[in-house]
């Protein structure tokens, strides 16, 4: 007669219910935690009991902490966890009595809650080895742009004389002037040149009355504006190099934008270029400001 065969129960793998990264960071707060309680000075019983307190409620919630990690809440880490600083051969001997002395139980303590801390280390590890059933979030690092403080990126309408005038005087102070439809187009979308030549410590844009405009229904009141590029490029120097590196210079009677609070516009009817020198060099250019007169 044939024997009838059984198939073993599986057991249940202990898998991570949160992702490695984020109980990797909470394991490392635990561990820290600790060593900062045990690091504090009991030169009295009173110390001594207040330290028990500080460490029953560590322990406590780092026995909850991995229950509640796992899938398992009776998991072996907990277990493990558990267990750790009770068993030596002997069971530790948690309270005292008439014949233990407190600077003997506070060695038993101190020696029981390395041993707790000890074992998180372990865990912490070897925690790149479990498994989990939460994935890593893959953090894409913004690839770091040096920006070169010796060009200053001009955004400009078509002023041509406010360009030349504004090009020759960051020349004059030392600087690049950057000017887009002056660099090498290599294929480029404007955009694209864009984000190639705008990796500077500071820009200018020009708002020169070039176009006119109106709300709908007010089309009898029009006003100067700056072409819609210069806004454009404007809030595009803004995002990308901080609004405090860009200065916008305002010519005649022009409407500007008035929904970007704390941008600096300095009138061209002005003395500008000492104001443009100023703002240069609390971006962090070396500007000589003898050569400002």
């Amino acid at each position: 007669m044939a024997k009838r065969t059984t198939n073993p129960q599986q057991i249940e793998p202990t898998i991570l219910v949160k992702s490695k990264s984020t109980f990797k960071n909470e394991i490392e707060d635990r561990i820290n935690k600790g060593e900062e309680i045990l690091k504090s000075t009991i030169q009295s019983e009173s110390d001594f009991i207040n330290i028990k307190k500080e460490y029953s409620l560590w322990t406590d919630y780092n026995l909850e902490l991995l229950k509640q990690s796992f899938n398992i809440p009776t998991n072996e880490y907990r277990k493990s966890y558990d267990n750790a600083g009770e068993w030596n051969g002997f069971m530790v001997v948690s309270t005292m009595d008439s014949r233990t002395s407190i600077g003997e139980e506070v060695q038993k303590f101190t020696s029981k809650f390395k041993t707790k801390i000890d074992n998180l280390s372990k865990l912490y590890q070897k925690i790149d080895l479990l498994k989990s059933s939460e994935p890593e979030i893959q953090q894409i690092e913004s690839a770091k742009v040096e920006l070169d403080m010796n060009q200053v990126f001009i955004v400009h309408g078509h002023d041509e004389l406010a360009q030349s005038e504004t090009a020759r005087f960051v020349s004059k102070l030392g600087f690049e002037p950057i000017i887009l439809h002056e660099q090498a187009s290599s294929g480029k979308t404007i955009i694209e040149k864009i984000e190639e030549y705008t990796n500077v410590g500071f820009g200018i844009v020009l708002y020169t009355p070039c176009d006119l405009g109106a709300k709908k229904g007010d089309e009898e009141h029009l006003k100067s504006r700056a072409r819609q590029n210069v806004v454009f490029e404007h809030g595009y120097l803004i995002g990308k190099i901080g609004r405090e590196n860009v200065c916008a210079l305002v010519k005649g009677n022009i409407e500007t934008p008035n929904d970007i609070s704390g941008v600096v516009y300095v009138s061209m009817d002005g003395n500008w270029k000492l104001d443009l020198a100023k703002e240069l060099r609390n971006s962090g250019y070396k500007v000589d400001m003898n050569l400002v007169i």
